[in-house]
């Protein structure tokens, strides 16, 4: 009996976490929609604009989420960003991998991570953003806790392989073609190592529309009203 009311308070206490913070974490949208939504993270970087070009020549909107570090000396791409209608999101400042953070602090450096990215972001488009995600897809208590406090939602993702650098260009675009899905949310990269996704982007969307799925902002996916 002991050992039954144990494993039910530790359920409950379990369900009670995942339930408080399950308003503020995604790695989907809806399963029953047609719509798919394509993320770019770490920029903005050395293909950025081209990137830029594709998506306005491809008449779509994409979300971008922006390192801090990573804007000094191109706060223009940052604007062109935001004026071109594409969403700008936070990926915190510094790149911390907080797997591996082991210091009591972990919570105090996430906000201020987010609050430094944020910062920068709004100096150069007066927006703040609120929707976040975290280096390495840390979406543990922690990340969770702080979001809820700062107002933000954690976006991961659904499918991502553009880090795999023993990936040919080829493999990788068929990886990415094999993952549409409704609902799907692309993890790639405007960063140096995003030259492969590039090459392939304007045949990726074009597959993604032929399929018969609309290709939309994370906001407009998860139906946010932000």
């Amino acid at each position: 009996m002991k050992k039954i009311l144990y494993f039910l308070i530790l359920f409950f206490l379990i369900f009670t976490e995942t339930s408080s913070f399950s308003d503020v974490f995604y790695a989907n949208g809806d399963g029953k929609k047609k719509q798919i939504a394509l993320t770019f993270d770490d920029g903005p970087g050395k293909n950025t604009k081209e990137i830029l070009d594709i998506l306005k020549e491809k008449n779509i909107k994409a979300t971008f989420f922006i390192s801090g570090s990573s804007v000094h000396g191109k706060k223009a791409t940052v604007k062109a960003i935001y004026d071109s209608g594409n969403e700008i999101a936070n990926h915190t400042y510094s790149h911390v991998n907080f797997f591996k953070y082991k210091k009591p602090d972990i919570e105090d450096k996430i906000k201020s991570e987010i609050f430094k990215c944020e910062t920068i972001i709004h100096a150069i488009t007066n927006y703040k953003t609120k929707l976040l995600r975290i280096p390495h897809g840390f979406s543990r208590a922690p990340s969770q806790k702080v979001a809820k406090e700062l107002g933000y939602i954690i976006v991961n993702w659904s499918f991502g392989c553009d880090w795999n650098t023993k990936l040919t260009q080829e493999q990788m675009y068929q990886l990415y073609k094999k993952n549409i899905k409704s609902g799907a949310i692309f993890l790639m990269h405007d960063s140096k190592k995003s030259k492969k996704v590039v090459n392939f982007l304007p045949q990726l969307i074009d597959d993604i529309k032929q399929e018969g799925y609309d290709i939309v902002t994370v906001s407009e996916l998860l139906n946010l009203n932000l």
